[in-house]
Order: structure tokens, then C-alpha cells, then sequence
């Protein structure tokens, strides 16, 4: 039986055929360990026809990391031969000092980083709350709210105030204004002390990160919607 190798001398399996072909070794490469490969050394050339033949050469194991996924820092995967500072790696043989076969641990965050990190989480929740307060309405409706907004406030504090657009809205409605203009002072009212509620507590969390002294003190700071 011959066994086939690659144009480095790579175990490839054993030939199919009873005649030695090119790049053929005649001695068999034995078991070969999980996680490497047998590897044909000969001073013999691959060219030459007594290239495998008893007495030409050996087998030896070679670490085989061409399957693994190989990491040159945490989040940064590298690609086997790609040049990495001068460096490159086909996978075969020691994993190089400046790569790692698990990918290595996060680095610990600095005071800044892990403030600004936590400021983020904070605004995302922060925008997830507020974007449910007017969740429902249809954008061209949201783009009214300024102008009921300031009628309905206007009317509140005098309600001898002129009220066009909610008189326009009610009429399409079929209610009466004064109704209108009633129920939309208490939804302007419940909006603002709930959006009040919800600005006061993100600033509030703001002022807690910015103040805080280690990292550990900063990432328990964390979005509870107010009640």
C-alpha cells in the first residue's frame, strides 16, 4: 500500500492504486495523534522516483491548527496566512506566541470606558421607554401634537382662548369642543409627567455614573422605569 502526501510531504490518505505514483510514500504513517498531522521528511526530492521509499525518509507528527479558529486579540479572528506585522501562520506546527487558539478574555474596561458604555445602555433603555409613551399613533398624527399641544395649554390656563385645530379635530370627530379640548389637556398632562418622570430618571443615572469611582460601581448602575 502507498500513502499519498501533499507538495509538503502532508499525509493525504492512502492511494487507491497499487503502483507508487508521484509524491507516494511506501511506509505507512502509523496512527497520528487527534490534533496533528503526519508530515514525510526526506532529503530526497518530491520529483525523484525513490521519493517515499523505505529508507528515505520518516514520518513525524506536526501540530495541525488548520481547522481551528485562531485569535490574534479578543473579537479579532485571524485568517491562516494572512500577514499579521511581518508574521504569518498556515497552521501548521506551534501555535506563534502572538496567536491564540481560544480566543483571549475582554480586557478589563477603564473607569471612561465602562462610564460610557453604561451611559449608552442607560439611553438605549431610556429611548425604548419614551418611544412606548406614544406607541400606536401614526407619524403624521405625532407631527400635530405641538400644535394641540399649545392650544390645549393655552386654553387650560384661560379658557377663553381660541382653539381652532381642536375645534377643526372635534368637528371631525363629531364631539363637542369643549370636550375636545378637555381630553386633550389630560393627555398633554399625562405625557408630560410621565416623560418628566422618564428625563429626570435618565439624568438622574447620568449624574450616578459620571460620579462614580471604580468600574464595578459604575455597571451596577442600571434603567428601572419609574413607577
Amino acid at each position: 500500500m502507498f500513502f499519498l502526501t501533499d507538495e509538503n510531504g502532508l499525509f493525504n490518505g492512502p492511494s487507491q492504486y497499487n503502483i507508487k505514483g508521484h509524491g507516494d510514500v511506501a511506509v505507512a504513517p502509523g496512527d497520528v495523534p487527534a490534533g496533528k498531522v503526519a508530515q514525510w521528511n526526506s532529503g530526497v526530492p518530491r520529483n525523484d522516483q525513490t521519493y517515499g521509499d523505505e529508507d528515505t525518509g520518516a514520518w513525524s507528527m506536526v501540530e495541525d491548527h488548520r481547522k481551528d479558529t485562531m485569535w490574534l486579540a479578543h473579537g479579532q479572528q485571524y485568517t491562516l496566512g494572512d500577514d499579521h506585522s511581518g508574521h504569518a501562520y498556515d497552521g501548521l506546527g506551534p501555535v506563534p506566541a502572538w496567536l491564540f487558539v481560544d480566543e483571549p478574555p475582554a480586557p478589563e474596561p477603564t473607569l471612561e470606558g465602562a462610564q460610557a458604555a453604561q451611559l449608552t445602555q442607560i439611553n438605549i433603555a431610556f429611548d425604548a421607554a419614551a418611544a412606548a409613551l406614544t406607541a400606536g399613533y401614526p407619524e403624521a398624527e405625532r407631527l400635530t401634537w405641538p400644535i394641540q399641544q399649545s392650544e390645549a395649554l393655552a386654553w387650560g390656563a384661560d379658557n377663553t382662548t381660541a382653539t381652532p385645530y381642536l375645534d377643526g379635530i372635534a368637528a371631525a370627530r363629531g364631539i363637542d369642543p369643549a370636550e375636545m379640548r378637555q381630553l386633550t389637556l389630560a393627555q398633554v398632562q399625562t405625557f408630560q409627567t410621565a416623560s418628566q418622570q422618564l428625563v429626570g430618571t435618565r439624568q438622574k443615572l447620568r449624574d450616578q455614573i459620571n460620579a462614580a469611582k471604580t468600574v464595578e460601581a459604575v455597571q451596577a448602575i442600571v434603567w428601572v422605569s419609574p413607577t
